[in-house]
């Protein structure tokens, strides 16, 4: 054979051999499941699946080269940019991000039950929104209860999402002996579309934060920091003076106080619930010192680690226990000593009706806790920084009922598997929240 008859057929072989492989590799990817050739976030019970996240800090965030402050696409709903405004994040659950800036100082996300509807919890501030869901897009813009009044940071739909409730606080001013009733927060009952104010109970306790709504809508529970200033000004101290830390149960029907826990810890704030109804309460509290208290809970921690910052400038979160509480019944601490000294800023918390537990995160502590919906023991925790989620704060059931999600402070959305608490890496996305403290899926 000379070398032309050689190189032609050697060419010949080769195109053989490649067609062959491309013929193999079409076969064997005709013969893989379906979902192995899918992104896995294409699952079909979470294609439709989204979360909401508002964001706190937009200064550093950027678009198309700009400023958020300066996108227009951005700032489509903001009319006056020297009132205070927020980032609202929709992370779909197959990788579509959806963000824009609306105009309240916000702290939670709730989601009507058809899912078209979202209200942008005010908290510390006068401003109430709600935007369409699925655009992001500005409903309505409604002030507070009265003059003076600031939102409280959370609300529930109620009456099919026709109307919402939503925590509000009076306004801060030092406690006079005997005389708690006038620092005492409401809750408003409002248009879900126009937020116009139909109704308003006081929740018996001051600066109302979290509410659920148990019972099938017949009571509200709401979780009172009681926190109030020691002069004349509106300013909170560091430890915190609390007059009167609080849990109550009001009766929806009526307004009427039903049940009211105070914990009597002065310095102590009660802030975060979940329920799956009046035996099955969980409170989170929290408990501030200043900067020089750090040794206190990090003095064994001898690797580097970094400032925590879901923690304000000159304040240390120190451990507090989580209660559980149940009517005609005494508040109980839940877990060991040893457990307690991670409960530190406890944020979020949610129940799953399912399997009878509630999930809790320790954004300080990098910690997040399952408690036992019945004992109120801890079936188990982990450090999720071990696998790379830092400040985990936000926790949402799917609604795919077989996981949740759990977000951190400023980046990354993790999912897990309900009951066994499984970390589901093929689940998890990574976007910038720009700090936040809850999140919701819908």
């Amino acid at each position: 054979m000379n070398r032309r008859e050689l190189l032609r057929n050697l060419a010949g072989v080769a195109g053989t051999v490649a067609s062959s492989i491309a013929l193999v590799r079409q076969q064997a990817l005709a013969s893989e499941p379906v979902q192995n050739r899918e992104h896995p976030l294409s699952k079909p019970a979470l294609r439709h699946t989204a979360v909401f996240v508002p964001g706190y800090i937009t200064r550093s965030a950027r678009a198309n080269g700009l400023s958020v402050a300066r996108n227009a696409t951005f700032m489509r709903n903001i009319e006056q940019p020297d009132e205070p405004y927020r980032l609202l994040s929709r992370i779909g659950l197959d990788g579509d991000i959806r963000q824009t800036l609306l105009p309240a100082h916000a702290h939670d996300v709730t989601i009507s039950p058809d899912g078209t509807l979202g209200i942008l919890c005010g908290f510390e501030n006068r401003g109430q929104v709600a935007f369409d869901a699925r655009t992001l897009d500005l409903v309505a813009l409604e002030g507070p209860f009265a003059e003076g009044w600031r939102g409280g940071g959370h609300a529930e739909f109620v009456d099919d999402g026709r109307m919402v409730v939503l925590s509000e606080r009076a306004p801060r001013r030092a406690a006079v002996a005997g005389q708690l009733e006038q620092q005492y927060g409401r809750i408003t009952i409002r248009d879900a579309q126009t937020l116009k104010i139909r109704e308003s109970y006081s929740t018996y306790g001051i600066d109302p934060h979290d509410i659920r709504i148990v019972e099938n809508g017949r009571y509200l529970v709401a979780a009172n920091y009681g926190s109030l200033p020691v002069d004349d000004t509106d300013k909170l101290t560091v430890p915190r003076s609390v007059a009167e830390a609080c849990v109550t149960v009001i009766d929806m029907q009526s307004g009427a106080l039903v049940e009211k826990w105070v914990t009597d810890r002065k310095d102590t704030e009660t802030r975060h619930l979940a329920s799956g109804g009046l035996d099955r309460i969980f409170a989170i509290q929290a408990r501030l010192s200043d900067a020089h208290a750090e040794t206190q809970v990090m003095g064994d921690h001898d690797v580097a680690y970094d400032l925590d910052i879901t923690s304000e400038h000159g304040m240390t979160y120190m451990p507090a226990e989580t209660l559980q509480l149940a009517t005609a019944h005494s508040p109980r601490q839940m877990g060991t000593s040893s457990d307690q000294a991670d409960m530190r800023h406890g944020l979020s918390i949610e129940y799953d009706p399912v399997f009878d537990q509630a999930i809790a995160t320790f954004p300080s502590s990098h910690f997040v806790f399952v408690f036992d919906g019945e004992t109120g023991e801890v079936i188990t925790k982990f450090d999720t920084s071990r696998t790379g989620l830092r400040f985990p704060c936000g926790v949402t059931l799917l609604p795919d009922g077989e996981h949740y999600a759990i977000t951190g402070y400023w980046e990354n959305m993790f999912v897990y598997e309900r009951k066994t608490h499984r970390l589901v890496r093929d689940l998890c996305l990574y976007p910038t929240f720009f700090g936040h403290s809850h999140i919701t899926s819908a």
